[in-house]
């Protein structure tokens, strides 16, 4: 689209009027399909007979590249694709900026063309668009005081300024305008990236710039505030706090709840674990005299699974607590909450020295609840089941093995799943004729979906003629299920007593057996 307009030239020369010199100028705008379409649209919706349009004025040179442009823009949308997209429905999409190969092309004044990409890789017009902002998001390895350390921070560029958001904790706000920026830092989200922050503020201060490659930022307008003016100490403070962290198992990247009073958290940990204030904990003092499990309740948020030991906490989820746990004798499970003690068994043997067998110190803990601790570690929940901390003949192996199936079965997560197998696995290998090892065997391979062979399935006919011999109907039960015979399976429960009817709807196999089809 063009249209021209007239100027006249006034000379004021002699009273006299120069119309001779006459400037015409040109403007345009790019109609092809997709725009022609969101006009009608526009144009429906309003009601009216016409809407305004923006045009943009020629410039020098600018008619070879805009034909250009207008020709390719109407063949990628011509009438077949446009209405082809009207129907089919794109797996993935791509943009283009139109007339981009302008020198003066300004990203947020141009427009955008979304074309959808079906299966068979054909582009389909979608719309059209404006861009309103950008976002890129980045990693970076930067260099501060000779240490390496790993950042993420994400570009959010508009029109008017471009926001700079580092760790998802400092915030550099720019005006392209007046060229300057104002930082914010935000509460602790985790303790690794408040750190990272820390330091970068640190360097900032000193060379008046970021050590980054890619983002340039330098020469800002830097607000440094109330406990900012003592950066450094605020370095030493939080270097302190991740350290002790790490003793009782709060990873430096836990994120903290965004209702957590996190002055009054921190306070408190650098009291009772640094300091020693150990009364903070509402626990008899006698209780810390051996070797204790203690479950603590620092907040609403944080709940702590410990070990006291050589008059000093640590996490229950760590290597050092394991070798603790093999060495000691008689270990109780205390838990800390307003001011009461809560003991429970740990199902230890009383005389370690004159008993063959190791258990590991999760064996009898409920998935289910260790998970709640803010520091579970489930690798080292995983270690504790190896040779070296139990022995795979214990009894415990089965009933914790049957408590992973169950957790997967909520979660989905197949680490859980995994360690079911191999408790399985290895305490088969020790008893090759258990029968209930090889029925969890099979159930987790179906799980996991694979599908039995011939071998397997009369495996699992073999272990039901036995089972019936010895009238475990469970057991029977479990085979049928395995075997996929659910109206049998259903013959078979229907024939418990209330009982084992309550007990066998707790088992994963039951699940399993309500989910065939």
């Amino acid at each position: 689209m063009v249209t021209t307009k007239t100027k006249e030239k006034i000379a004021a020369q002699d009273l006299e009027t120069d119309t001779t010199i006459v400037e015409q100028l040109a403007y345009y705008r790019i109609l092809a399909p997709l725009e022609v379409r969101s006009l009608l649209s526009r144009l429906d919706l309003s009601g009216k007979k016409s809407i305004p349009l923006d045009l943009t004025q020629f410039k020098n040179r600018d008619l070879e590249p805009f034909c250009n442009t207008f020709i390719e823009e109407i063949d990628k949308q011509s009438k077949h694709f446009t209405e082809a997209s009207e129907k089919e429905e794109a797996s993935n999409y791509k943009v283009d900026f139109v007339n981009m190969q302008k020198a003066a092309f300004n990203l947020f004044e141009g427009m955008i063309h979304v074309y959808g990409i079906p299966d068979d890789g054909i582009r389909l017009p979608v719309e059209e668009a404006k861009l309103d902002e950008l976002k890129i998001r980045k990693n970076e390895v930067v260099y501060m005081n000779s240490e390496s350390t790993f950042v993420t921070y994400q570009i959010i560029e508009t029109e008017k300024g471009f926001k700079v958001v580092i760790e998802d904790t400092l915030t550099l706000d720019f005006d392209k305008r007046k060229k300057s920026g104002v930082f914010h830092l935000e509460k602790v989200k985790s303790l690794s990236s408040y750190m990272k922050c820390l330091r970068l503020i640190n360097y900032y201060i000193q060379r008046n710039k970021f050590p980054f490659q890619y983002l340039k930022l330098s020469g800002g307008t830097l607000n440094v505030k109330g406990h900012l003016q003592q950066i450094e100490k605020e370095i030493e403070y939080y270097k302190e706090l991740i350290d002790i962290c790490n003793q009782i198992g709060i990873s430096e990247n836990y994120i903290f709840d965004d209702k957590e009073d996190l002055p009054s958290l921190f306070n408190a940990i650098i009291n009772i674990f640094k300091n020693k204030q150990y009364s903070l904990l509402n626990i008899r003092q006698e209780k810390l005299k051996k070797t204790e499990i203690i479950n603590i309740e620092l907040s609403k948020y944080v709940k702590l699974a410990l070990v006291y030991a050589d008059r000093c906490f640590l996490s229950l989820y760590s290597e050092e607590a394991l070798k603790i746990m093999d060495r000691n004798s008689s270990i109780t499970d205390v838990a800390s909450n307003q001011g009461k003690d809560i003991v429970k068994s740990v199902m230890l043997p009383d005389n370690r020295e004159n008993y063959d067998q190791k258990v590991s110190i999760f064996a009898s803990r409920k998935i289910e609840e260790m998970v709640k601790d803010t520091n579970f570690d489930f690798e080292i929940v995983k270690l504790s089941f190896a040779d070296e901390h139990h022995d795979i003949q214990a009894d415990l192996t089965i009933t914790s093995s049957l408590g992973y199936i169950d957790f997967y079965d909520k979660t989905l997560d197949e680490n859980y799943l995994k360690l079911a197998l191999d408790l399985n696995q290895r305490y088969l290998a020790k008893y090759p004729e258990d029968d209930i090892a090889k029925v969890n065997i099979y159930l987790i391979k179906l799980k996991q979906g694979y599908e039995l062979p011939e071998d397997e399935q009369n495996d699992l006919y073999n272990i039901k003629a036995r089972a019936e011999m010895d009238n475990e109907q469970t057991i029977c039960f479990a085979c049928e299920v395995l075997l996929k015979n659910k109206a049998e399976a259903r013959k078979l429960f229907d024939t418990l007593h209330d009982e084992d009817k309550k007990e066998l709807i707790e088992f994963p196999i039951y699940r399993f057996y309500q989910d065939l089809e």
